[in-house]
């Protein structure tokens, strides 16, 4: 069987991640200069800046123009398991959130929210849209719904400075319980992509959520985009057992 190869641009890959993490480096910190890495790994320079440019891709690296190459900020983790509010999952993470309000009012349900919450069409809802920040750099646009009679003057909270999930449930007393995700992939608008400092057209998580409250009634119905080179989705899968997979058959 013939030998697997990684491909240059693989190895140069590969080659950078290490030198991060054999030195220590941190977010900020500088690599040293093209030249020294391909003289230091024997490859040329245009396979070392082809696997930056992946790099920077992918939000593990940062050029600035006549500076160099700096280790990126690390990404905020989305685990698909837990319902977490983004401030509680950022705070373990040892990350700020920030946000910024764009929107925030009543509004008439439309067929596909009146169907979704179970209304009459034209029953009213709170239309939120915020733009979140981690450690003062965007990561998302959020905008969700919420019916108004489950929430009565939820716009008049203070929705920059607490999270949406807090207020709900401390202010209103709707517990977030469970809920359903479904991610996928968009391209920014010129609104998106201004907003998130991405070029318009740039790819961008698509993410549509539902959360219920302990009765099962859907409390908020939300459409998001997130940054890609910000954002990572992480779960655990776990092997069903054969009784599990022939009971669901």
């Amino acid at each position: 069987m013939q030998e697997y190869k990684a491909r240059p641009r693989e190895r140069a890959e590969e080659l950078l991640e290490g030198y991060v993490l054999e030195h220590g480096l941190q977010a900020g910190d500088r690599l040293p200069a093209e030249r020294e890495l391909s003289q230091l790994w024997g490859l040329s320079r245009a396979t070392l800046r082809t696997a930056m440019d992946r790099l920077e891709r992918d939000g593990l690296l940062y050029s600035r123009e006549g500076s160099g190459n700096y280790v990126a900020p690390p990404k905020y983790n989305r685990d698909l398991r837990g319902l977490l509010s983004m401030s509680q999952a950022a705070a373990v993470q040892g990350l700020t959130v920030s946000t910024q309000m764009l929107e925030g009012k009543a509004m008439e349900c439309g067929k596909d929210l009146a169907r979704r919450f179970g209304r009459m069409l034209g029953a009213p809802v709170y239309k939120i849209a915020r733009l979140r920040l981690v450690n003062g750099a965007p990561l998302m646009l959020e905008t969700s719904f919420i019916p108004a009679e489950l929430a009565p003057g939820l716009t008049g909270k203070e929705l920059e400075r607490r999270s949406l999930f807090a207020v709900l449930e401390e202010d209103f007393g709707l517990q977030p319980e469970q809920g359903d995700e479904k991610v996928g992939i968009t391209y920014a608008t010129a609104g998106e992509a201004e907003l998130m400092g991405v070029r318009e057209g740039a790819p961008l998580f698509w993410i549509v959520s539902q959360t219920y409250d302990p009765q099962g009634r859907l409390i908020e119905y939300c459409r998001a985009v997130a940054r890609p080179d910000r954002m990572r989705l992480t779960t655990v899968l776990e092997r069903q057992s054969e009784e599990a997979d022939e009971h669901e058959a």
